[in-house]
């Protein structure tokens, strides 16, 4: 921020004392500080903190507060409630330093010399009178210090200039270094030149860490000094905003009160604006809206945008950064505002001094501004314009792309002037985005022109990877490739001989002849050649050739044109790169084929590994007995008695009977498990069915199975002895299994939704719920219950399944409870079947 006064940086800081604080110190504190006038309230709490090493700028509008502030602080008025004080003190500094205020109507008495005031009222003495040599001396000193030694301390103030007198109280005010300087409007009645000198002192002394409150309603001089804007509005503080943090329209709209919309806000909305509508539209209507948009920002009535044509703008795309290249002019390619004369005369402008401000800055790369074109030579080149549609000034910007300048932009206006540095950096920056517009446009014509060989691959690779086999989609994917080629025919040759042609263009029959011919031999020569030749070539001046090693043998690819100039380079590479992913095509589908036939077999021989398992399991237990039985009655050496033989017998046959069942269960699991279960529905009575269940448990004790009654419980549509097989497995498996249980008891309920559900709890120790469902799992039926656990839960699941119905294990308090849930009325396919029509 030093830096930008008047373009130079600050002075020496050891030409002013340094204080004895460090900056960023806070020196002074206003709090709560509240002064009235009668009935007008001026000041009202104010609150502000003032630094080391920073100048604070207190801004407001006449009325505001500003002056009787600064008189509360110097302690010329006292304030009704708060204050004002000084934080930091001098160590070994009795008297103290104060506030040292420069008032904006200088308070110098003209007739006295300058020496005179800077001491007045602190005058040197020497043996009571006063020492004028010392007084001169030090004002010399001071002065050399200041930068001000070009003023002469005996000259009489009144001789001064205004600017002059400015600097002679502010040296007046810094000559005791006191900690706050206070000034009230120093250049307010200055001139240029007088102001930039006031402000390089101010900057001085800033930098040698003195803490500077600036009150000033130039808000072009704020925002080159103050490091700090506390903006005073109605006697309060409404807002402490940093200067390189906002516009001075900000700081202008808080000074009135009005809406904070500041003209770097407003440009921000609209280039905000500007992208989303480019991100939106057409790369060829960029151009237009972009010099549209530009126009609007910065209130340009007249403005045009020009880009390089010819040679020249092929190599500013592909050459190094810089100027517009030899060999190019600048064509008109959108307008705002400008009228037909001056359209036409611009309408092609070569480079340099001849094509005008334009060409000038196409030609140089820099921003060209002419404030008056009737006496600037270089818009002689343009003089055909007529003297009524003659603009008065103008500038032309540059349009700088990545690798050179892409054109320019122009802007005319009817008055004579300089447009402000402001709308210069607005110019460049709308220019980069012209630059992108244009770049975006033609790396998208020429990305439409390459990508012709992508988009072609990309169709191929979308044909070969979707979900027909490679075979089937090749015919496809040639015919795009043919035409993405620019071929007129094209071919593969299988290894069996066969041949499949794909034309992209109809011919008659003697050019098809010859195509057909052109390609067999094509065909025939790369066969020829082997596989050491395993890339695309031309096989004559009309015929490419690209062999692919299929799996089942080698194929040969031949595209044919009839104008054998439309055959290029590309079409060479794009041949082979084709010809890379049908083999890849073809190899994927034959590994899937493979991987498939493996994967099958290896499930085929997992499920006959686990039938295997389940049947050896199922049936050792009653092989095992009846083998011991039968082995025992064959001892030659014991003598059974009759009853003994005959309850080996009995045990054979029971053991026969169970073997039998595990059997049937075995084909039952397995015809569940493949889907293959046969049902012979009909209407049958639940209860009988239970009833049936009951019967068939002979373990269980007597009292030990409960029916409850099945009043008014409707008859169901199921196979009955499917439906009694379920129970018997579900009764028999809390006979054997419920360990503990004194009862199993069986319920039968209705539910509204026409189905029926059958509860057979026990009062045993139960399932644990994380094995809720495991236990209809023929694999982890075993693991969990231990061996003889058997398959009947998972039977019974497949069973109710195929009615359509449901099995699961609700938890209770104490026991099990299998419940089963059967639909009443038969399915849709069944009714059909009752009823043909």
């Amino acid at each position: 921020m030093r830096a930008r006064i008047d373009g130079r940086s600050p002075p020496p800081t050891e030409r002013v004392r340094r204080p004895a604080w460090a900056p960023g110190t806070e020196v002074l504190r206003v709090s709560g500080l509240r002064k009235r006038f009668g009935a007008l309230s001026v000041l009202r709490g104010v609150d502000l903190a003032l630094y080391a090493g920073e100048i604070l700028a207190l801004v407001g509008e006449n009325g505001a507060g500003k002056s009787t502030l600064v008189q509360c602080i110097a302690g010329t008025l006292s304030a009704d409630a708060g204050g004002a004080g000084l934080c930091v003190a001098v160590p070994g500094d009795a008297t103290g330093r104060d506030v040292a205020v420069v008032w904006q109507d200088l308070s110098l008495c003209d007739n006295l010399s300058v020496v005179a005031n800077l001491f007045l009222g602190d005058e040197r003495l020497a043996a009571g009178l006063l020492d004028d040599e010392a007084m001169v001396t030090e004002a010399r000193a001071l002065l050399a210090r200041l930068g001000l030694a070009r003023i002469h301390p005996l000259h009489t103030v009144r001789t001064l200039s205004g600017g002059e007198r400015q600097l002679v109280a502010i040296a007046r005010a810094v000559r005791r270094d006191p900690q706050v300087i206070i000034l009230d409007e120093p250049t307010a009645s200055l001139g240029v030149t007088e102001t930039a000198a006031v402000e390089r002192l101010l900057a001085q002394l800033r930098a040698a860490g003195a803490a500077i409150l600036l009150v000033s309603h130039r808000l072009e001089q704020v925002f080159n000094l103050a490091d700090r804007i506390a903006v005073l509005r109605n006697g309060v503080i409404v807002a402490e905003v940093s200067p390189l943090e906002v516009h001075p329209d900000d700081v202008a709209a808080l000074i009135s009160g009005m809406e904070v919309d500041s003209t770097a806000r407003r440009q921000l909305r609209r280039l905000r604006s500007l992208v989303d509508q480019l991100a939106e539209v057409e790369p060829a209507a960029s151009l237009p809206l972009i010099a549209s948009a530009m126009a609007e920002a910065l209130a340009v009535e007249q403005l045009c945008v020009h880009l390089l044509i010819g040679d020249g703008a092929d190599a500013a795309l592909d050459g190094p950064a810089g100027p517009a290249p030899a060999g190019s002019s600048l064509r008109l390619s959108a307008a705002v505002g400008l009228p037909p004369a001056l359209l036409d005369a611009i309408a092609q402008l070569p480079l340099g001094p001849r094509g005008g401000p334009p060409g000038i800055a196409a030609a140089t790369g820099e921003v060209v501004v002419i404030e008056d074109l009737r006496r600037d030579e270089r818009w002689r080149a343009l003089d055909g314009v007529g003297a009524w549609s003659r603009p008065r000034s103008s500038w032309s910007a540059p349009i700088a792309g990545s690798s050179g300048v892409l054109g320019t932009i122009s802007g005319f206006a009817d008055t004579v002037g300089r447009p402000q540095a402001d709308h210069l950096e607005l110019v460049s920056l709308y220019a980069g985005y012209a630059a992108a517009a244009i770049e975006r446009e033609r790396l998208l014509a020429d990305a439409t022109r390459r990508n012709r060989v992508l988009e072609t691959l990309r169709g191929v690779l979308d044909m070969l990877a979707g979900p027909e086999s490679a075979q089937g989609g090749l015919g496809v994917a040639l015919l795009a490739l043919c035409r993405g080629l620019g071929a007129d025919a094209i071919t593969v040759h299988q290894p069996d001989g066969e041949v499949s042609e794909y034309w992209a263009t109809q011919l008659n029959a003697a050019a098809s002849a010859i195509a057909t011919g052109r390609q067999r031999s094509a065909a025939d020569a790369v066969r020829v050649a082997g596989p050491r030749l395993d890339r695309a070539r031309p096989v004559g001046p009309d015929v490419l050739a690209v062999p692919i090693a299929a799996p089942n043998g080698a194929m040969v690819v031949t595209a044919w044109w009839a104008d054998p100039a439309r055959l290029t380079n590309d079409a060479l590479d794009l041949l082979d790169d084709a010809a890379r992913s049908f083999r890849l095509a073809l190899e994927r589908e034959a590994f899937e084929q493979a991987n498939a036939e493996a994967a099958s077999l290896r499930r085929s021989q997992r499920m006959q590994r686990d039938f295997l398992s389940l049947l050896n399991h199922e049936l050792r237990t009653p092989l095992t007995a009846i083998r011991g039985f039968a082995s025992t009655l064959r001892q030659t050496d014991v003598t059974w008695d009759e009853w003994s033989q005959q309850r080996f017998l009995d045990s054979i046959a029971s053991e026969s009977d169970r073997m039998g069942r595990l059997v049937g269960d075995l084909l039952d699991f397995s015809a569940i498990d493949s889907g293959t279960l046969r049902l012979q529905p009909d209407w049958c009575d639940l209860g009988l069915v239970l009833e049936a269940a009951a019967r068939c448990v002979t373990e269980a004790p007597p009292g030990f199975i409960v029916l409850c009654p099945c009043d008014g419980v409707p008859p169901i549509w199921g196979d009955h002895d499917r439906l009694e097989q379920v129970f018997v497995n579900l009764l028999e498996n809390a006979v054997r299994h419920a360990s503990g249980a004194s009862f199993v008891e069986v319920t039968v309920r209705t539910c509204h939704d026409d189905r029926v559900v059958v509860e057979v709890r026990d009062d045993g120790e139960g399932i644990p719920r994380a094995h809720a469902d495991r236990v209809f799992l023929p694999r982890e039926r075993g693991k969990l219950d231990g061996p003889g656990a058997g398959l009947g839960l998972a039977i019974a699941r497949g069973i109710v399944e195929a009615h359509a119905g449901t099995i699961t294990i609700e938890p209770t308090d104490q026991g099990a409870c299998v419940v089963v849930t059967l639909a009443v009325e038969p399915a849709a396919d069944d009714v059909a079947a009752l009823d043909p029509r």
